[in-house]
């Protein structure tokens, strides 16, 4: 009987040693091209903050003085995989960014070891600030707002938190609360050398944990009720720890993956996004009726 448990249980670090980790899985080569959605457009290169990395992106132009949406990769595919979340956002009004971290897209690595075993690093934050940081400039008197879901989500709200003029508001969906939890949910804890190399790559401060604390503009979440990934009650818990407004979505049905298909999502995150626009519109004047020039 000790022999069989004993053996099961080698059986089970044996599996548990080989089960593949999931981690990021950039593309180099787009799903599509803008030239697919029959809107304007025109390509787009600027700076990383910190080291000056250079970074493309795409830019569309939607209604005049319309706020400026940045959207944010996930941890699979490209810019090119965004596009349809592009259409969506257009067709209500907004000008759109997109943008890629620099293992993303033609001009990253690819699918190399080098990424393999990556989860989260404090480089794509970099990029992410950058990007906001351009959109900024682009954008003149307009509010610029950072929509992200799953990866993309946690490296919106490190780069919005690092500097409170980067976003005037983003959207996320799921959030994990520390790097070593990331680890363990994604099976990299278990990997020799993973966490050691994650540590060196991840400043604390860029945690979600550590960057809701820190962010000062309004926050949408959705929560999805069925994600096994990062679930709602942990979102949950590191949202809490914001200061400034937060206004969740409960999702009962929604998943990790493909929360955008819920019915009325984008109809939501657009009336959200319109909203805060009009509060800092009538704050802008009433800043100004206060103090003429």
């Amino acid at each position: 009987m000790r022999t069989a448990r004993t053996a099961a249980f080698v059986a089970a670090l044996l599996t548990l040693a080989v089960a593949p980790a999931t981690a990021v899985s950039p593309s180099d080569k787009y799903a599509a091209l803008p030239r697919s959605l029959g809107l304007e457009w025109s390509a787009l290169s600027f700076q990383s903050t910190r080291d000056g990395t250079d970074l493309t992106g795409w830019w569309f132009e939607g209604r005049p003085e319309s706020p400026v949406l940045v959207l944010f990769d996930r941890e699979t595919g490209s810019m090119g995989d965004l596009l349809p979340v592009v259409g969506e956002f257009v067709a209500r009004g907004f000008t759109v960014m997109t943008f890629d971290y620099r293992d993303f897209g033609p001009a990253g690595p690819g699918a190399v070891d080098s990424l393999i075993q990556l989860a989260y690093t404090s480089r794509w934050v970099n990029d992410a600030e950058g990007a906001l940081r351009f959109a900024r400039h682009r954008a003149g008197e307009r509010p610029v707002f950072a929509w992200g879901q799953g990866l993309g989500g946690a490296v919106a709200v490190a780069a919005a938190a690092r500097v409170r003029t980067n976003a005037d508001a983003e959207a996320c969906e799921g959030l994990f609360r520390t790097l070593a939890e990331l680890l363990r949910s994604s099976g990299l804890a278990q990997v020799p050398g993973a966490p050691e190399r994650h540590r060196f790559l991840v400043e604390t401060s860029d945690e979600p944990l550590t960057a809701v604390a820190g962010l000062l503009v309004p926050l949408h979440v959705a929560l999805a009720g069925k994600d096994d990934v990062w679930p709602s009650t942990i979102t949950q818990e590191v949202v809490r720890r914001s200061l400034s407004r937060i206004d969740r979505w409960n999702v009962p049905e929604g998943h990790h993956t493909d929360l955008e298909q819920t019915p009325g999502y984008y109809d939501r995150l657009s009336g959200w996004f319109t909203r805060i626009a009009g509060m800092i519109k009538a704050a802008k004047a009433a800043e100004a009726a206060a103090n003429p020039k």
